[in-house]
């Protein structure tokens, strides 16, 4: 089980990194700082090594302008490439 959850978090961590680098010209940590989330917190998401909160994720979504379920759209079809 543990296993599974490290490869969905690489996996989604993956996802969220394409898109904020298509879809947001500054960096990480102007990102970070635009989504009021933690740079360190945002990288540890982005390289798969935390679980990723819900409200965290929200936070990115509305950063990248995306809503929640459109941004997990985006992740599951660049997964499925």
């Amino acid at each position: 089980m543990e296993e599974d959850l490290n490869i969905y978090c690489k996996a989604v961590g993956a996802g969220i990194r394409k898109l904020r680098l298509k879809m947001f010209a500054g960096s990480l940590t102007d990102f970070a700082r635009q989504s009021a989330i933690p740079s360190s917190t945002l990288s540890r998401i982005e390289l798969g090594e935390n679980e990723a909160q819900l409200h965290n994720l929200d936070k990115i979504a509305k950063g990248l302008g995306l809503t929640l379920a459109e941004m997990f759209f985006h992740i599951e079809s660049e997964l499925q490439k």
